[in-house]
């Protein structure tokens, strides 16, 4: 799979898992610590360079999920 590809569904995976949870991007940005600007970029469909992994972790801690999980 290309990092485009993957970078595509980890974007949907996010807001689909936030929409279905029935979060905010501020309440998301609260229970995470991700910075709310980065939460933002990501659903206009952008992901930040300044994005790290252990904001993805904390993401995956949210919705209850492995890592992995996010990008398929």
């Amino acid at each position: 799979m290309e990092k485009e590809d993957c970078i595509k569904l980890f974007i949907r995976n996010i807001r689909t898992l936030r929409m279905q949870e029935g979060l905010s991007l501020t309440e998301l940005g609260k229970r995470s610590g991700v910075p709310l600007w980065m939460l933002e970029e990501l659903e206009d469909g952008t992901l930040s360079d300044e994005m790290m992994l252990t904001d993805t972790l904390r993401l995956a801690e949210v919705f209850h999920c492995k890592i992995r999980e996010l990008f398929q």
